[in-house]
C-alpha cells in the first residue's frame, strides 16, 4: 500500500526547490507539535523522497500563539540552516525564531494551522513564481503609501496612517540567510503609526484562534480595540485580555490567487481580494508593540484607497 506521505511529493519539491532552494549539503528541519506530528511525519517522508535531507523532531503542544512551548528554543533552530514550523498555533512572532532568523541565520517558514488540503492545492510546481510575481506588483500599487483606507461588503471602514512605516512583503522564498515568512505566502503589510487606526472592522472570514467568523464587530479608536460585539465577541475579548493585545500592530493585503478566504488563518489573509488586520505584538513588522501573541482577523474587501488613490485588489 503506497505511503500517502506519497501525496505530498509535488509540494514538498515545490517548498524545498521553490520556496527555499534546500542545497544538496543542506539538511532541514520540521519542528511539530502533537496537532500537526502525523501531517508533517507524512512531509518529513516526502522530502526525503524528494531527495532532501529532513529531521523531525516533535515538541511540546503550542498553547497560545506566540508563545514557545517546551522543546522550542533557539539552539533547536540554529542546528539547521532551514526551517518548517508545522504547528496548531503560530510561533511566528516568538523571540526564539526572531533570534534564529536574525542572531543564527536560520531561514524559517511558519504554517500554523496548515492542513493536508492546503498543501495539496497551494503547491504546486511553479507555484512559487506566481506568488512572488503577484506580491512584487502589488508592492508597486502601494509603495510609499501614507493614508489607507479599506471598506468592506460586511460594513468594515477604516482608516489608518502606514507614513514612514517599512513595507514587507512575503513572497514565500526564504533562500538567504535569515530570511523568515509564512507558507503559504502571498502578502504586503505595514506596522500601522501607532494610534493612527480608527473606524470598524466587522469580520466576515476568520480570526485566528476562532476560525472562521462572520459578523464580529470591532471598533477600533487610537489604534486599539475599545469594544467587541457579535460573532465570538465575548470569546475574543478573553483571548485578547490585556491593553497590549489589542493593539492594531499590522496591515496586510492578500497577494496570492490560489488562497482561498476560508476558516484556516493561514490560507485566509493571503487570498486575493482580503485584508488582514493583526492585533498585538507588532516587533516582526518593525512595530514596537510587545504582547503575548498576534492574532490575525480576515476581512473580505471591496474598497482600498491609498492617499485618496483606488488600489486594485486584484491583478
Amino acid at each position: 500500500m503506497r505511503d500517502s506521505a506519497g501525496n505530498f511529493l509535488p509540494a514538498m519539491e515545490s517548498i524545498c526547490g521553490e520556496h527555499l532552494s534546500l542545497h544538496d549539503d543542506e539538511v532541514l528541519l520540521i519542528v511539530a507539535d502533537p496537532s500537526r506530528k502525523a501531517l508533517a511525519g507524512k512531509m518529513a517522508r516526502a522530502a526525503e523522497t524528494a531527495g532532501y535531507g529532513c529531521n523531525l523532531i516533535v515538541i511540546g503542544e503550542v498553547v497560545r500563539a506566540g508563545q514557545a512551548p517546551a522543546g522550542f528554543t533557539e539552539e533547536l533552530l540554529a542546528g539547521f540552516p532551514a526551517a518548517l514550523l508545522v504547528t496548531g498555533k503560530s510561533l511566528s512572532h516568538t523571540d526564539e525564531r526572531r533570534k534564529a532568523c536574525r542572531e543564527q541565520n536560520t531561514r524559517i517558514a511558519s504554517m500554523p494551522g496548515l492542513t493536508d488540503d492546503i498543501l495539496l492545492h497551494l503547491f504546486r510546481p511553479g507555484s512559487a513564481d506566481v506568488v512572488r510575481r503577484r506580491t512584487v506588483e502589488m508592492v508597486e500599487r502601494v509603495k510609499d503609501s501614507r493614508r489607507v483606507r479599506v471598506r468592506g461588503p460586511a460594513g468594515t471602514r477604516m482608516e489608518l496612517s502606514v507614513q514612514d512605516r517599512k513595507l514587507y512583503l512575503d513572497t514565500g522564498l526564504y533562500r538567504r540567510p535569515g530570511d523568515f515568512g509564512n507558507l503559504p505566502a502571498g502578502e504586503v503589510a505595514w506596522s500601522p503609526v501607532p494610534g493612527s487606526a480608527s473606524g470598524r472592522i466587522v469580520v466576515d472570514v476568520a480570526f485566528a484562534g476562532l476560525r472562521g467568523v462572520n459578523g464580529l464587530k470591532l471598533t477600533i479608536e487610537d489604534g486599539a480595540i475599545v469594544d467587541a460585539e457579535g460573532a465570538k465577541a465575548r470569546e475574543l475579548m478573553q483571548v485578547l485580555a490585556g491593553k497590549p493585545e489589542r493593539v492594531l500592530g499590522e496591515f496586510g493585503i492578500g497577494t496570492n490567487p490560489l488562497a482561498r478566504p476560508g476558516a484556516v488563518t493561514l490560507e485566509a489573509e493571503k487570498a486575493v481580494g482580503t485584508v488582514h488586520f493583526g492585533f498585538g505584538d507588532s516587533r516582526s513588522f518593525g512595530g514596537t508593540n510587545q504582547a503575548s501573541g498576534h492574532w490575525d482577523c480576515v476581512v473580505r474587501a471591496d474598497s482600498l484607497d491609498i492617499d485618496s488613490r483606488a488600489v486594485e485588489l486584484a491583478p
